[in-house]
């Protein structure tokens, strides 16, 4: 196989195209009156769900490390939009719950986000969409090992 120059590297346009929706998306939400990160919001529209997961689960779920997942639940707990309740059976674990005013932002955020990704995809048919995402499913077995 012969090597892609990097600005032609598929890989490449993957990373800039995460990049500049990213920014985008932080972009939306400061215009929006919110100052918060896309991954701080992409924390509370996933716990809407999956009310009471344990820290080290919902990282998992986000792809974050534990230190990444901590310093996010740590400002949002700080803002009081989630709170961490030690674990029935096991108190070294805590689970993480929305607060009324987390969830009640939950909400708000989730009208937000769909216009951003309408935005995002905005000229793709549905079907190049599910072939994007079949593609990157695809890459991403081959480079966790299970290609």
């Amino acid at each position: 196989m012969i090597p892609f120059p990097l600005d032609e590297s598929p890989s490449f346009w993957v990373y800039r195209a995460h990049t500049q929706e990213i920014n985008l998306f932080r972009k939306t939400l400061l215009a929006a009156g919110y100052d918060l990160t896309p991954e701080q919001c992409g924390v509370l529209v996933r716990l809407r769900g999956i009310q009471g997961i344990n820290q080290s689960q919902l990282g998992k779920r986000l792809y974050k490390d534990r230190h990444s997942i901590t310093r996010i639940l740590d400002c949002l707990g700080e803002r009081g939009y989630i709170e961490r309740r030690p674990d029935e059976t096991d108190r070294r674990v805590f689970r993480i719950f929305l607060t009324e005013n987390g969830g009640d932002l939950a909400n708000k955020l989730a009208p937000l986000i769909a216009r951003h990704q309408d935005r995002v995809f905005s000229g793709l048919a549905e079907e190049e969409i599910l072939s994007m995402r079949r593609t990157l499913e695809q890459m991403l077995r081959n480079i966790e090992g299970n290609g």
